[in-house]
């Protein structure tokens, strides 16, 4: 271990300039050509260092591709994961987009998820400098994780199951929360509401039926059903009317939903078609039109192991004691989840404020965060 993680401190430097190389690809989910330069840059990376690499080309989203440190290892494999998308147009960040300051990398992506991608990587490099041999290791690269993969029609989500089949543990490299690591992350559903009613003139107005007013009737009535630690329904845009003189006959309220379960995921469902079917102005008629969704990443006791296992490590080697957590957020990681995979989310490097301007990433945390993921990975029985 002592040789593993000299391995990784001379090397994290190095990984350094790599997550700002990655970040100053500025790669929104839906710019196709963004997020392939961003897995060009990876895959040449690792062929350079002799791994073995897989790319899949995707129509109406970025590419998608695995890196695996194929040593001999007859045990079943580990599987490191990280997206290459982001929430950030180009230029929003300005010129040079990334830039370091007192220990931080500030930048679009730094943490959410390029980080992860640079702590992939030093993790599968460090491992084979170190000679680690018992399991394959691979680290594998989404590209529309921020929009719930409607970009590839989930063909990345498959891809990504595919990869991971039959794997031993899933460590998901989102950003990570000093002492607590997820094992379980809500589900998200998006949809809207689409209220029509009767145009007529303003001077006319009960003449009309407002699709407006049967909104907000709508609105009130489905955020009171909100629970905190619960299901909530967030209704966050409203477009509706024509004209300041018209009464508005169509109007769609677009809503965020996160559950907890499978069974919420039908429960939430049921209430928003109560909700739409309760009429309070005459006249009007409601319909829910679903956009996505992500599943729930329930807390299972194939996680729990994991976690228990990644506890254990960062004890015995002088990281401290970890937590559990449950994020409201959700990631790709309820997938590998639900096919019975033991996943750990949020193991990436530190840093905050992730899909606004001021995303951070803790330079130093590059290096505590592979050594965390080499570790657990190096420790793990046989039988895990």
């Amino acid at each position: 271990m002592k040789e593993l993680f000299s391995q990784i401190d001379s090397l994290a430097g190095g990984y350094k300039e790599f997550l700002k190389e990655i970040c100053s690809i500025e790669s929104k989910s839906e710019d196709k050509e963004g997020v392939d330069a961003v897995c060009t840059a990876v895959c040449e990376k690792a062929r350079a260092l002799g791994f073995g690499v897989k790319r899949r080309r995707i129509e109406n989203a970025g590419d998608v591709a695995s890196i695996t440190y194929e040593n001999g290892g007859k045990l079943p494999p580990v599987c490191i994961s990280a997206h290459m998308d982001t929430v950030f147009a180009k230029g929003e960040f300005g010129y040079p987009p990334v830039k370091e300051e007192d220990g931080r990398l500030k930048g679009p992506g730094v943490i959410d998820c390029k980080g992860g991608i640079a702590v992939g990587m030093l993790v599968l490099e460090s491992l084979k400098r170190a000679g680690y041999s018992e399991r394959p290791v691979k680290l594998i690269l989404q590209s529309d994780e921020e929009v719930e993969s409607v970009n590839s029609g989930m063909e990345t989500i498959r891809f990504m199951l595919e990869e991971s089949a039959g794997a031993s543990a899933f460590f998901n490299c989102e950003c990570r929360e000093e002492g607590k690591l997820t094992t379980g992350r809500k589900g998200i559903i998006r949809l809207y509401l689409e209220v029509k009613g009767r145009a007529a003139h303003a001077g006319d107005y009960f003449e009309g039926r407002s699709a407006i007013r049967e909104a907000a009737y709508k609105i009130i009535e489905l955020e009171q059903k909100s629970v905190k630690d619960g299901i909530t329904y967030n209704c966050g845009v409203i477009e509706g009317g024509t004209a300041l003189n018209v009464v508005p006959d169509i109007c769609r309220v677009y809503i965020d939903v996160r559950i907890r379960s499978t069974a919420e995921y039908d429960y939430a469902m049921s209430v928003l078609e109560e909700v739409a079917s309760h009429v309070c102005v005459e006249g009007t008629v409601c319909r829910v039109v679903k956009i996505s969704d992500r599943k729930p990443m329930e807390r299972t006791e194939a996680n729990v192991k994991l976690f228990e296992h990644i506890n254990a490590v960062a004890q015995k080697y002088g990281f401290g004691e970890m937590k559990e957590f449950y994020s409201n957020g959700g990631s790709d990681a309820a997938y590998t989840t639900l096919a019975g995979i033991p996943t750990v989310d949020d193991i990436g490097p530190i840093g905050d404020n992730y899909h606004t301007k001021d995303e951070w990433c803790d330079i130093s945390s590059i290096a505590g965060s592979a050594k965390l993921i080499a570790a657990s990975i190096c420790e793990m029985r046989k039988d895990f």
